[in-house]
């Protein structure tokens, strides 16, 4: 009997570590997503066209230190996927997909608003489905 509880503690165990890597993929959002942000009334600032033929587009509401920046896929498909990235160096390095969304119905999802004063580039990336070419703006 010691032998099979062992055997047991030792999948579940097995088990727990398995999951905890695997969220520790998935990620927390960085931190403070809303950054006091909301996409309201904002305007394409910069566009790119994915695979398929679907846009994506990075839009900005704000001006100045007050900038907030956000993605949108528009005439996509379900399946497709839109995030942002965030840079503090000009482009060379970036916070990877801030806000990731996935089309789950109809041709359009956009992430929450990030901010992206004190000098930090935004730009808008998306993809037509799981492992498939990306697709991304220019730095705005």
């Amino acid at each position: 009997m010691r032998t099979s509880t062992s055997k047991k503690t030792a999948a579940a165990l097995s088990a727990a570590a398995l999951l905890s890597g695997l969220l520790s993929l998935v990620g927390a959002p960085a931190a403070s997503a809303a950054d006091g942000c909301n996409n309201d009334n904002g305007r394409t600032v910069r566009t790119a066209f994915g695979g398929r033929g679907q846009g994506i587009e990075l839009r900005a509401n704000g001006s100045g230190n007050s900038t907030c920046a956000w993605g949108r896929i528009v005439g996509g498909a379900p399946g497709m996927h839109v995030w942002v990235d965030r840079s503090s160096d000009g482009g060379r390095t970036w916070e990877p997909q801030l806000g990731w969304r996935e089309i789950s119905s109809g041709g359009s999802v956009w992430t929450e608003a990030w901010r992206d004063s004190n000098g930090k580039l935004m730009r808008a990336c998306g993809d037509s489905g799981y492992n498939t070419a990306i697709t991304c703006t220019s730095w705005y």
